[in-house]
């Protein structure tokens, strides 16, 4: 091992002074990945240092991710070393910003960016900002004062991140990375599901089955994700030989899912309506888990066979958060796991990535088949485990 220090002081600085000379070796490309630095003992003797101010330094190190420490075999530069982006000095500490914890899909983010920033020695935090802008900037302001590491921003699902805030960002100089919405005045990297597929594979799953009179139901969605969305719905329509008369769009508002209390005897009243006004839907197609619990609901109160005589799907790999038993609704997975550990990724780049071009991953997302589709399963199933979701 070429690395040399000496003994420059006692103590706590001591100890600062060999993990500092340490990550910078490993900055440097000096020490490499998987490089063994030896027990403590062997580096005291080597560094000419105290046996506790090695260890107390090796210890913080193996903390921020830098190294590993093997019992009975030493201490490793990490495989996968963090220094080049959330850094030591912030702790290594994700601040993961969401509109509302309470939404399905944001807690199954934070879930999930815990499990991948665990695996690469990331502390993940979460700030729910109650979809208000200004306590929104605020948590970010907070959180650059208090040095984190990198952030994940989801945007607010209404209304936009400020412009000063945005430059309070950029001025911080860490890496970030935008989920699901990008924003689009600032060259950070976005992780987002591959809206196209989302709506494509559902479409086509039904169009397969036969189905000719599609319901396809959907929340506001952002400018940016419409025309994928449309591309993937009539695009699946075409390839079946069908046309846009085949389909009846409904958006319905927001604010059935967004409200603290949502009202879903309204929503449900809208989906009857849909009914009556189309007797002839053999198929529903909703664009988010919630939406298709509703729709069981009202199918299941008119006494309405599914999928025999309607097949429904949803969206977003929340159904068991809405009420659904393993295998009964027919939806898309937008696979959250992936898109977490592609975030990570992206923050263990550093920003330089960020800045040098506009980066969207878009992850592919997975159907899976449900009875609220096959007919064959449902037909099955005991009574107990009959279609009967709600949220």
């Amino acid at each position: 091992m070429s690395l040399v220090l000496r003994k420059t002081g006692t103590g706590r600085r001591l100890s600062t002074e060999l993990e500092e000379s340490i990550r910078s070796a490993i900055q440097r490309g000096e020490l490499k990945p998987g490089q063994k630095l030896g027990s403590a003992k062997q580096l005291a003797k080597h560094w000419n240092a105290s046996y506790g101010a090695v260890r107390q330094s090796l210890e913080t190190l193996a903390m921020k991710g830098l190294v590993e420490r093997r019992p009975r075999a030493g201490t490793f530069v990490s495989s996968t070393p963090q220094a080049g982006g959330v850094n030591g000095d912030a702790r290594n500490i994700i601040w993961l910003l969401v509109p509302d914890i309470r939404m399905p899909e944001y807690s199954l983010v934070t879930r999930h960016l815990q499990d991948a920033g665990h695996k690469s020695h990331f502390e993940i935090l979460v700030s729910s900002t109650d979809d208000e802008r200004e306590r929104y900037d605020q948590s970010v302001i907070r959180q650059l004062k208090a040095g984190v590491g990198g952030l994940v921003l989801v945007s607010p699902q209404q209304g936009r991140i400020s412009l000063e805030t945005l430059l309070e960002i950029k001025k911080a100089g860490i890496p970030v990375v935008n989920y699901a919405r990008p924003v689009n005045v600032v060259p950070w990297p976005t992780v987002q599901t591959d809206t196209f597929q989302v709506v494509y594979l559902p479409i086509q799953h039904l169009c397969s089955l036969g189905r000719k009179r599609i319901a396809f139901l959907t929340y506001p969605t952002p400018a940016v994700h419409t025309p994928q969305m449309h591309y993937g719905l009539y695009r699946a329509i075409a390839e079946a030989g069908l046309t846009g008369s085949n389909v009846i769009e409904c958006t319905l508002p927001d604010t059935f899912y967004l409200k603290r209390d949502p009202d879903t005897q309204a929503l449900a009243a809208m989906i009857g309506e849909l009914l009556d006004k189309n007797p002839d839907i053999d198929a529903m197609c909703c664009q988010h888990d919630h939406i298709a619990a509703i729709v069981l609901n009202v199918l299941r109160a008119r006494g309405i066979p599914v999928p025999e005589q309607i097949a429904v799907t949803g969206a977003g790999g929340t159904s068991e958060l809405f009420g659904f038993a393993p295998g009964e609704l027919t939806t898309v997975n937008t696979r959250i796991d992936l898109a977490a550990e592609e975030m990570v990724r992206l923050l263990q780049a550093g920003p330089a990535v960020s800045e040098e071009q506009q980066v969207v991953i878009a992850i592919q997302p997975q159907l899976v088949i449900g009875r609220s589709t096959d007919v064959q399963a449902a037909s099955l199933a005991s009574p107990a485990q009959s279609i009967s979701a709600g949220p």
